[in-house]
């Protein structure tokens, strides 16, 4: 149970879904983050262990993410399997240390917290902007315990990282518009998702734009979020280089999302006479312990940039300057303040 003082979450007494150890460890800082007291440690999992309800009424939820299906056909999920067992919990917390001890030393600047001697300590200072974007990146991560009326600012947090990242790492000359559906920069295309892609193939000269499919009333984003390319001096004739970037939130649906921006995907609503860059930018933190990538295997052809990416590009173009007190929801966040029963 939890007792609310002020907030804008839900399910917190509720852990993660998914067997992702970077998940369980976004979960122990938000936990820390969110606590009236600013810790979290093996005791606050054992304390949901003995915590009956947990045993027995997980909450099913409507989010973003998908359900566990168990071989005898009934739903289950990773948090329930491992509070029925206070070995488990204590395997699971140390993974949850694993990565913990890995973000102090990559993300360092960055980490708005401190890990010593088994226990998380929240050390967010409100004037420091690298902390401002590694929050914002840890609630984009954490959508499943985030009101739904919070959610659509959430996302657009992350569209407008991305905005600032292709700013950042696009060459000198190349013009960077957002495209997505949540959108507060100036110059964002705007309008039906028609319209856009109508506009969008002015800009880059494409060789074939077919809108017929798409509803009249798409307001979407069609599988883009921000779009970059280089007039070549305008001359309006095309063969010119683009790239398009996919912002997701999903732990799960990266998988197949990060293909909405690519060429496979594309060019059957408009094709440039060369094909187009496909980005993939996600607030998660899936560089594994060894330095390489959690779930390899199920990367495609596409260039993507998760959270250490995003944190070495802030620290590289001081993109955390540029969006500094740009998002209330962050101060909103770290005011938040529960008290765990």
């Amino acid at each position: 149970m939890t007792s609310v003082i002020n907030g804008m979450f839900k399910l917190l007494d509720k852990p993660p879904r998914e067997t992702f150890n970077f998940l369980w460890a976004d979960y122990a800082e938000l936990r820390c983050l969110t606590s009236i007291d600013g810790i979290y440690g093996e005791g606050h999992i054992a304390d949901l262990y003995t915590e009956p309800e947990l045993n027995q009424d997980f909450d099913r939820g409507d989010d973003e993410l998908d359900l566990e299906i168990e071989d005898d056909g009934e739903q289950d999920d990773e948090g329930e399997r491992v509070f029925k067992n206070n070995e488990v919990v204590s395997r699971k917390w140390g993974d949850i240390c694993l990565r913990l001890m890995m973000r102090q030393v990559s993300m360092a600047g960055f980490w708005p917290f401190e890990y010593e001697d088994g226990i998380l300590y929240n050390k967010f200072d409100k004037d420091n902007s690298r902390h401002a974007l590694y929050v914002a990146l840890l609630l984009c991560s954490s959508m499943r315990y985030m009101e739904k009326s919070r959610t659509a600012v959430i996302a657009a947090s992350l569209e407008e990282i991305g905005y600032h990242i292709f700013k950042s790492i696009m060459p000198l000359g190349w013009e960077v518009r957002p495209f997505g559906a949540h959108q507060r920069i100036a110059n964002a295309y705007e309008g039906t998702l028609s319209s856009k892609f109508n506009a969008l193939s002015k800009d880059i000269s494409a060789a074939f734009v077919d809108v017929s499919g798409i509803d009249a009333r798409d307001t979407g984003d069609g599988g883009l979020d921000v779009v970059a390319w280089h007039p070549m001096g305008g001359d309006g004739r095309g063969f010119v280089p683009v790239s398009y970037a996919q912002c997701g939130c999903s732990p799960r649906d990266w998988e197949h999302k990060q293909l909405e921006a690519s060429p496979l995907n594309m060019e059957l609503k408009i094709m440039p006479q060369h094909s187009s860059a496909n980005y993939y930018i996600m607030p998660h933190d899936i560089k594994n312990l060894t330095g390489g990538w959690e779930r390899a295997a199920n990367i495609a052809r596409v260039i993507m940039i998760d959270r250490s990416r995003i944190l070495n590009l802030s620290d590289q173009y001081s993109i955390h300057d540029k969006l500094k007190g740009v998002w209330p929801h962050v101060n909103e966040a770290v005011s938040s303040k529960y008290e765990f029963a």
